[in-house]
């Protein structure tokens, strides 16, 4: 019944047709497909953000998302035109589709989602070697 309800709730509050969501959720099971998750353990914490978890592609060393311990998910500046290229979305609808991507894929809550940053963030190199893959 928890379950139901939240889902009600995120579509009456998500900016996205179901029709939109289901093809945005395919095109980022396509875009990540080759991209692994990576959580620090309290053995070897993160030296730039102890407690987030990272989605990485380990062969390129690109980043796509950071959701930190304190909730905010930060996304690769790149990857909101992806979405915006390939259905037209705007980047309100983006930010939605996002947090609620991430919840489900983690299991926890978004706190916020600032705007993309075109800076790289520190840590790829330190996460690939101390992060755990999460299965």
């Amino acid at each position: 019944m928890k379950d139901l309800i939240k889902k009600i709730l995120r579509e009456e509050t998500s900016e996205l047709s179901d029709k939109k969501n289901k093809t945005a959720e395919n095109l980022m099971d396509f875009i990540s497909k080759d991209y692994q998750w990576y959580i620090d353990t309290p053995e070897q914490p993160f030296e730039f953000t102890p407690g987030s978890i990272w989605l990485i592609n380990p062969d390129t060393k690109e980043w796509m998302l950071v959701f930190e311990k304190s909730g905010h998910l930060w996304y690769n500046y790149e990857t909101p035109d992806t979405f915006s290229k390939y259905l037209n979305m705007e980047a309100s609808e983006f930010k939605s589709f996002i947090k609620i991507w991430v919840e489900d894929v983690l299991e926890n809550g978004v706190v916020s989602t600032p705007e993309p940053s075109p800076h790289p963030l520190p840590g790829v190199e330190d996460v690939l070697e101390k992060g755990k893959q999460m299965k």
